[in-house]
């Protein structure tokens, strides 16, 4: 029994046999952790060592001496026997000794430098390890770590942390992979700037262009946006200082870059601070420059009316002012022929005159009312709007709708701001009212055949619309059933003015010349104010009567007089004419006389066939 309960002798040996090897993969797996962890502990101090490098030479760069020297101490304290650390000792005290040095440094010889940052108590810096210490020159698995973990640091997005790396693996052996560390090097500096330039620190993001163009000098884009950091860092330097010179460094970087940083508002917001500061010196003109030059950039509403007022100052200052070309006592006048004249007692001081331009800068239309006889400044009713007709009571205004979403006729409460859509048609133009403000009349070509026709359709959304003739440039009578239009007969002949019912009845020939466009009816319909460029060769105002159709020649001048109007009392025609160079309201007795100015034109009407005006209490 006792001898069969013993161990077998065997399996003494397979358990002392298993011992061992456990105890010596233990010890093996002991060692690989202290080496591990050597190699760690060495891998950190290259990583201190790398850093301090970096930020001593950014120091030196700066001339901020001593920040320099304490950084080349932290890393003789890392590594006693440093060359680079030691020979940027010995630059940074040669300075100090040639009086090149901005800032104070220890007057000790290198060895005392050295000496002292060695001399370190142990409680305030553990000496390294032995094993550590041991380690002699940088093995090539230590460079291969460092490149690697750039790289994986690179991928990831992480570049400072691919910078330190990189920049290890130059120090340890500037000649490994020197072309492909060079790029990976402007790869980080550039990236780092970025992330500089988007949290606005625009000065770091500046010294981080500078190091890749010092290792990539011919990089264009590389230069293109260190330029941009730089221009615009000059930008703010002026801002609300040197308007002027603010505006010349905006305008060159918007040339460059038009949509970097805030550059375009900024260079709206110094047109108008600039343009500010002359309206205050009531230098007018150039302030109206300026708020164009604001408007060019991008158009904004209380900028255009800041550029209206100036401009209506900038005309009174030069002599041609509507309060002085519309008073009873007033000093010469344009006439007709566009020569001054003395003025006629009983000129026109009665309502506004709506119209239509195009905004100088930014082409969009735009319509404006102005009041007669007054030195007021017109006024923006609405944008993306042409060819202005108010209702007789004067709450409702219907217009061509120049917006790509809302093409057709509108309308326009100016109590409420209600507005409404009439038609769906951008070809629908020039409305006009009937009598009781329940129906309008309008040409348009929308049909297939591209012919112009008049339409009659109720003043509503939706509302029904019915095909009345073939002709153009309609007018409804103010009292009564009667549409004025240019057109034909029934075979295309004998063209010129015409009227006609609104049923197409009772049709009848006004004038006989096929030129003859835009009748206005009086509000007495006792006559029909027009244009025609036929008669006398060029665009001129007439009027003829409703009753013996005699035509009489109002304006008489070589330029364009054209878009007439009615004014309420039956007494005077309004028009625009270019007779001086610029546009301008002007208003001749409806019986003839001289012309006179009423308003300048804000804006322009070089297609002043797109537009039209209105005369209203």
């Amino acid at each position: 029994m006792a001898q069969n309960s013993r161990f077998p002798a065997w399996a003494w040996w397979i358990i002392g046999a298993i011992t061992i090897l456990a105890i010596s993969i233990l010890i093996f797996s002991l060692v690989l952790g202290v080496r591990a962890g050597q190699q760690q502990v060495e891998i950190q101090r290259r990583q201190q060592i790398g850093i301090a490098l970096q930020r001593a030479t950014d120091f030196q760069a700066e001339g901020n001496l001593q920040a320099a020297l304490d950084e080349y101490q932290k890393i003789l304290v890392l590594d006693a026997s440093n060359d680079l650390a030691q020979q940027g000792i010995e630059n940074l005290l040669a300075l100090a000794g040639s009086g090149q040095a901005p800032q104070a440094l220890p007057g000790s010889p290198v060895t005392s430098v050295i000496s002292a940052t060695t001399s370190v108590s142990p409680l305030d810096n553990p000496p390294l390890s032995a094993a550590a210490t041991e380690i002699a020159p940088t093995p090539a698995s230590i460079l291969v770590t460092y490149w690697e973990t750039a790289q994986r640091a690179a991928r990831a997005g992480r570049w400072q942390e691919a910078l330190t790396n990189l920049l290890l693996v130059q120090q340890t052996d500037p000649t490994y992979s020197a072309a492909e560390v060079s790029d990976q090097l402007v790869a980080a500096y550039v990236n780092l700037a970025l992330e500089k330039d988007n949290t606005d620190n625009l000065e770091e993001a500046l010294a981080l262009y500078d190091k890749a163009l010092a290792l990539q000098p011919d990089a264009k884009d590389i230069q293109r946006e260190r330029d941009l950091i730089e221009q615009y860092l000059d930008v703010l330097a002026y801002t609300g200082v040197d308007w002027q010179l603010d505006i010349t460094r905006l305008q060159e970087l918007y040339a460059l870059e038009p949509d970097y940083r805030d550059v375009e508002q900024r260079l709206q917001e110094a047109h108008v601070g600039y343009a500010d500061q002359l309206a205050g010196e009531e230098a007018w003109c150039e302030a109206q420059d300026e708020y164009n030059q604001a408007i060019s950039v991008a158009s904004a509403p209380e900028i255009v009316t800041q550029r209206d007022l100036a401009q209506t100052q900038c005309q009174l200052a030069s002599g041609a002012t509507p309060d002085d070309a519309l008073r009873d006592d007033a000093t010469p006048l344009a006439s007709a022929g566009g020569a001054q004249a003395p003025a006629s007692s009983g000129g026109p001081a009665i309502g506004c005159i709506l119209y239509s331009s195009s905004d100088a800068v930014s082409g969009r239309s735009q319509i404006l009312s102005v009041p007669v006889g007054k030195s007021m400044p017109a006024q923006t009713i609405l944008q993306d709007a042409a060819q202005p007709a108010l209702r007789s009571d004067g709450a409702r205004l219907v217009y061509r709708n120049l917006r790509s979403d809302m093409a057709g006729l509108s309308s326009f409460d100016p109590a409420t701001g209600l507005q409404l859509r009439f038609s769906i048609y951008a070809e629908d133009a020039l409305p006009s009212w009937n009598a009781q403000g329940s129906q309008l009349v309008f040409a348009s070509n929308r049909e297939g055949d591209r012919r112009w026709r008049i339409y009659v359709m109720w003043a509503e959304e939706n509302g029904g619309t019915e095909t009345l003739t073939f002709g153009e440039s309609p007018d409804w009578h103010a009292g009564a059933d009667l549409i004025v239009f240019r057109g034909c007969d029934e075979s295309g002949n004998r063209c010129g003015l015409w009227t006609i019912s609104s049923s197409g009845a009772n049709a009848a020939q006004l004038t006989a010349a096929p030129a003859d466009d835009r009748p206005r009816w009086s509000p007495s319909g006792s006559f029909v104010t027009f244009m025609s460029n036929a008669r006398d060769g060029n665009y001129e105002i007439y009027t003829v009567d409703a009753t013996s159709r005699e035509v009489t020649r109002l304006t008489d001048s070589p330029a364009i007089d054209g878009l007439p109007a009615v004014s309420p009392d039956g007494r005077w025609v309004a028009f625009v004419s270019n007779r001086d160079g610029g546009w301008k309201l002007y208003a001749v007795p409806s019986t003839g006389g001289e012309a006179r100015v009423v308003a300048p034109i804000v804006g322009n009407l070089d297609n002043f066939l797109e537009h039209s005006l209105e005369w209203v209490n």
